[in-house]
């Protein structure tokens, strides 16, 4: 005979739903001209997101970071 399930605590099903993962995207230049977006879905806030362009990309002219919706 199968044992009944457990009930699950909705405190933690409830917080884990609620903590929307951030996701940004950067519109980046870089000094030859050249222009290009890119996905950033590892950052906490807005300057995380630039710092991280900044430091996995070479010869940026200028970023712009939003939300991705």
């Amino acid at each position: 005979m199968p044992q009944p399930s457990r009930k699950r605590s909705t405190a933690t099903s409830t917080s884990r739903r609620s903590r929307k993962r951030l996701r940004f995207i950067a519109a980046v230049r870089f000094a030859n001209g050249h222009r290009e977006r890119f996905s950033v879905d590892n950052a906490s806030n807005h300057d995380e997101a630039r710092q991280m362009v900044f430091d996995e990309l070479d010869d940026v002219a200028a970023v712009l970071i939003s939300d991705y919706r």
